[in-house]
């Protein structure tokens, strides 16, 4: 009763708040979905997180859109990774806004420069391979395969 209590005023936070990421994206995509339409919810995490949508509101605001939550977050919430159940626990979000540690150093270092990371193009249980990986100071990459290969998104 609590999670779904809990996920009704998150739904309804989130939809008072997506208000500023509507300026890039469709507007049909932000309407809260249809009760027992998953496919409904699918379609709209998918539009809400397509790589080109949240690069550009990167880009405008500094800042992941409002449907991002940390991995941690996303827990405490009752998210379970191996379980695949974001959408279910917390529809309307996706992961990002956790660190990159750039352990590889596959992406451009600098002093002082921080990298971070968020899920882009997901559609929905398991976290696919798909990551944008901004820094601090402005440089947004992608990476399609998981942090094997990243374009830099120009």
């Amino acid at each position: 009763m609590k999670k779904t209590w809990l996920a009704g005023v998150l739904l309804t936070v989130l939809a008072v708040t997506c208000g500023t990421f509507a300026k890039g994206v469709d507007k049909t995509l932000l309407q809260a979905p249809e009760t027992g339409r998953n496919t409904s919810a699918i379609q709209r995490i998918e539009g809400l997180t397509e790589q080109n949508n949240v690069v550009a509101y990167l880009r405008q605001n500094n800042k992941l859109p409002d449907i991002y939550i940390t991995k941690m977050q996303a827990r405490d919430l009752g998210w379970n990774a191996k379980q695949g159940n974001l959408c279910q626990v917390l529809p309307g979000r996706a992961i990002g806004g956790d660190k990159f540690t750039n352990r590889e150093k596959k992406l451009p270092m600098k002093p002082k420069r921080q990298w971070f990371e968020a899920d882009v193009n997901y559609r929905c249980g398991h976290r696919g391979s798909d990551r944008l990986l901004y820094s601090s100071d402005g440089l947004i990459y992608l990476t399609l395969d998981h942090y094997r290969s990243f374009t830099l998104m120009e």
